[in-house]
């Protein structure tokens, strides 16, 4: 699909919306080609959500959380979280687990 600057500025909405159905679009000044508008080619890849299961055996391989208690923990008590064998925070361990944004 092709495209006049002044088109694109009107709407650039429309031409992006068409991009993202797979189009590319073509930005002509004076009917010729100046420019494409393509979707960029993902490079980086999606990781799979973990399963609950899958999430805690990382947290206890990782030494950061451990097998829970016989006896429950009562409200208000305080943990401590040490870093990881290899140093990472529970912060670090928990945003790597969600993947990219």
């Amino acid at each position: 699909m092709q495209v006049s600057i002044r088109e694109l500025k009107a709407n650039p909405a429309q031409a992006i919306a068409m991009m993202r159905r797979g189009e590319i679009v073509q930005i002509t000044s004076h009917r010729k080609v100046v420019a494409e508008l393509v979707a960029p080619k993902s490079s980086v890849t999606v990781k799979q959500a973990m399963t609950d299961e899958e999430a805690m055996q990382k947290l206890r391989d990782s030494g950061m959380v451990s097998t829970p208690a016989s006896q429950p923990m009562r409200l208000g008590e305080l943990i401590d979280f040490l870093p990881g064998p290899n140093g990472q925070t529970m912060s670090e361990l928990v945003m790597e687990m969600r993947g990219p944004r």
